[in-house]
């Protein structure tokens, strides 16, 4: 079983907009179009059974329509290639009403929520994500989380490897997933300050960034039970997620685990699918 725990897509209207311009901000390349179906045409390549995507909401004003999106996301109106496609949901640090929109998430049967620092301009221990944070776990609810630098905001981390331990000290929480291996080009930092904490990690966009060996003794070092597969999608391919992972110096039983137990599990996805 294979399932991208990290992906993104736009609702067709928005797509080619919305790619060219973080492309051009971050300055980088992309490998789907930013569609749904562009996203499930490109998970088809490694044969995935699934793929996660994972809204941003910007302003506090996107709240509805970025979760009425996701919600048919989820309920499997875009299904295509073979591919089951879930969404988690959007919710924004400045909202007037974290724990009314948190309920709201839980009541669309999303599973999670996504929370992007950087984009968000709110650091990862500020008070108002922590209550994101805590309210997802009393509700049952994943947070996935950007970790490290993002390339299109170089002058300001606000998820940075200590600020991420930080938050996990003052919530406790065990629902969290920090993206890009814990923290995108600060992976020693990673290694000194979260290895071994109760966070999982998930693998998206790392590929042509990480080395292979410093991966391998990350992942030996926290537990492959604690990483997920992903790719960042549309901002690198599946083929060079899929290659990483699988190149990595582990067992077969811990490439399995990465690559879709781990998700199979937090999704509720039946292994034989």
């Amino acid at each position: 079983m294979i399932v991208d725990f990290h992906a993104h897509a736009f609702p067709d209207a928005l797509a080619e907009r919305s790619v060219a311009f973080l492309a051009a901000k971050a300055g980088i390349e992309h490998y789907a179009d930013g569609t749904v179906k562009g996203l499930a045409q490109a998970a088809s390549r490694i044969h995935a059974d699934c793929a996660l995507v994972l809204p941003v909401v910007t302003k506090p004003s996107q709240f509805h329509s970025v979760n009425a999106f996701a919600k048919r996301i989820n309920d499997g109106e875009f299904n295509a290639m073979g591919v089951r496609l879930f969404s988690f949901g959007g919710i924004h640090p400045d909202s007037e009403d974290i724990a009314g929109e948190m309920r709201a998430i839980k009541e669309l049967g999303l599973k999670g929520v996504k929370i992007h620092p950087d984009y968000q301009q709110t650091f990862i221990d500020d008070k108002k994500n922590l209550t994101i944070i805590e309210k997802a776990a009393e509700l049952g609810l994943l947070v996935s989380v950007h970790a490290g630098l993002d390339l299109g905001f170089p002058d300001c981390t606000h998820c940075t490897p200590l600020r991420a331990k930080n938050m996990l000290k003052l919530t406790g929480a065990e629902n969290v997933i920090l993206a890009h291996m814990g923290g995108f080009s600060m992976w020693e930092e990673v290694l000194d300050l979260l290895v071994g904490e109760k966070v999982r990690f998930d693998t998206g966009v790392v590929a042509r960034y990480m080395d292979k060996g410093l991966a391998t003794r990350m992942i030996k070092a926290h537990g492959a039970d604690k990483v997920l597969f992903a790719t960042d999608t549309p901002w690198a391919s599946y083929e060079d997620s899929y290659e990483f992972v699988t190149s990595l110096d582990l067992t077969k039983q811990e490439k399995n685990k990465i690559l879709g137990e781990n998700a199979a599990k937090l999704l509720g996805i039946n292994y034989d699918l």
